[in-house]
């Protein structure tokens, strides 16, 4: 596409600016799930450390009195060996789901063949999307698979489950589980780069949100185009580092996959970073509705691994909850009390403001129905590294499509990502001027978030986050794509359009704006960008 760059009047400072009255900081549920999930049919650890790893598992949940639920993948419902470990549940305080990746047993029990390819041909389990996700099967055999595990889960416990996890769901079966079987909840993997068969990009940075009916991973907008039971990001992902590959985009940073709370990760099993992530999600100001963090293993890594942080885990968690400083819920009861709660999706905030790393970098997330946004200050540099729209028509790869690869990749339309659009000489991000020494985040009300970056000079930049907008004061805007990504936006007519994967989006912003060799700067006393526009 050739795009022709144009200069934008600014535009009158006064249209900009609006009277903004403080509302008071709505309270913010701070919440843990204990959720794991057990497979029967993975052929890569010996049975035996599944097995104990559950029996270990449960005895944990035992001895600390947590409510916490386990999924089950169907070839672990289907063992009753496997089963009668899960069944020394606390039975009151435990919510029993269903873990969605296929296996030969399950597929039997649907009537549908199950074929993984190459060194995986013998295998029961398969960790490629075909044929180990739903992706892999037209909405019939979804429909029979579904159908298949929930009438088998029912015949073994006496009702439905009300909670349903994947590394990765696809849009259509997440609607048709919740309006056949009343699923209240579900949980996906959080962010990554095509770690193992499935990329994620875009969408809530964690938390919990109602997904849109075309794009599980884009919350939905209107409601009316929303899957009607909430999504949870899973593993409680690190809010400075849980982006592309760290230690490429972060000097000196040492770790290659990106750090969340898993417990068989130094993320996970290191106690001083433990407690590094139950003050991200407990301590800041700037917390909005919900902060949710999830702990909790697949049994697949065996006891051995997952005992180097679980244990170590449970024994903070219980000092957390007897503190009053977090909640511990079942998975379902979070999804009823959201739902109850929010009859939209809501904003909720993720703020780091103390690196665990000792490299000093700060970040800021914010997610609401129309976008999410994430500054980074990385030394003197504060740069909005994530800005990612909402959009109910922007559709999930294989909606209506069969997956036949090994892959699924998800997006929601990146306005800035500087892990996809960086390049050579090239940030891939919007930087504000001027050298920054520290930065400030406070909450107004249930939705907006206000992060005050101070200058070496003494002077301010202010970034407040609004449901639908950004308004920045006190500080220009440089963007700088990879040229590739350059050549698909054009700026005009009061705004910045945008081309991803043949989607066309467009930011209205309110400022100048020029082009520039790398992108383009916005100016102005204030500026905003306008996230909420639909216009195509």
């Amino acid at each position: 596409m050739k795009v022709m760059f144009s200069a934008v009047a600014a535009v009158g400072t006064a249209m900009c600016v609006a009277a903004y009255a403080a509302a008071p900081v709505a309270p913010v549920r701070k919440v843990v799930n204990m959720v794991n999930f057990v497979r029967s049919a993975d052929p890569r650890p010996p049975r035996k450390e599944m097995l104990d790893a559950l029996r270990e598992e449960v005895a944990l949940n035992r001895k600390y009195g947590f409510v916490n639920t386990i999924l089950l993948q169907y070839d672990a419902l289907v063992d009753q060996e496997m089963m009668a470990e899960a069944r020394k549940s606390d039975m009151a305080k435990t919510e029993f789901g269903l873990w969605f990746e296929m296996s030969r047993p399950l597929n039997e029990a649907a009537g549908l063949p199950w074929a993984p390819k190459g060194s995986h041909k013998d295998w029961n389990w398969d960790w490629h999307i075909n044929p180990g996700f739903l992706m892999a099967y037209d909405h019939a055999g979804r429909k029979a698979i579904i159908d298949a595990a929930f009438k088998r889960f029912k015949a073994d416990f006496g009702y439905y489950p009300k909670s349903v996890g994947s590394w990765l769901l696809d849009a259509w079966s997440m609607d048709y589980m919740e309006k056949t079987y009343g699923v209240d909840g579900f949980c996906i993997c959080r962010e990554q780069d095509n770690t193992d068969a499935y990329g994620l990009r875009g969408g809530y940075s964690n938390g919990a949100y109602y997904p849109s009916k075309k794009n599980m991973l884009s919350a939905a907008v209107d409601m009316k185009n929303a899957v009607k039971s909430p999504v949870f990001k899973m593993l409680t992902p690190d809010p400075i580092y849980n982006y592309g590959r760290p230690s490429s985009i972060y000097r000196g940073f040492p770790h290659n996959s990106p750090p969340t709370m898993e417990p068989v990760m130094s993320g996970g099993y290191k106690p001083e970073n433990v407690d590094w992530y139950f003050r991200v999600y407990t301590e800041p100001k700037g917390l909005l509705n919900l902060s949710y963090m999830q702990a909790g293993q697949e049994n697949s890594f065996g006891w051995r691994a997952i005992s180097r942080g679980l244990p170590m885990q449970c024994e903070k968690i219980a000092k957390e909850v007897a503190a009053g400083r977090i909640v511990l819920e079942k998975m379902c009861d979070t999804a009823r009390a959201f739902k109850a709660a929010h009859k939209k999706n809501c904003p909720q905030t993720q703020i780091a403001l103390e690196d665990w790393s000792g490299f000093g970098r700060k970040s800021v997330w914010y997610n609401s129905r129309f976008y999410r946004g994430n500054l980074i200050m990385d030394g003197k540099r504060l740069v909005f590294r994530d800005i990612h729209k909402m959009a109910d028509d922007f559709e999930e790869p294989f909606l209506d499509k069969v997956c036949k690869g090994w892959q699924a990749l998800y997006f929601t339309p990146p306005v800035v990502d500087q892990w996809m659009f960086r390049g050579k000489d090239v940030s891939g991000t919007m930087a504000l001027s001027g050298e920054f020494v520290g930065l400030e985040a406070d909450a107004e009300g249930d939705s907006v978030l206000v992060v005050t970056a101070r200058r070496a000079d003494g002077t301010s930049a202010v970034v407040r986050f609004e449901e639908g907008r950004i308004v920045v004061a006190g500080s220009s805007l440089d963007a700088e794509y990879e040229e590739n990504f350059r050549r698909k936006i054009a700026i005009g007519d009061g705004g910045i359009n945008f081309v991803f994967q043949g989607f066309r989006y467009r930011v209205p912003v309110c400022g100048a704006v020029q082009s520039t060799n790398k992108g383009f700067r916005v100016s102005g006393d204030r500026i905003e960008l306008d996230l909420s526009c639909a216009d195509r």
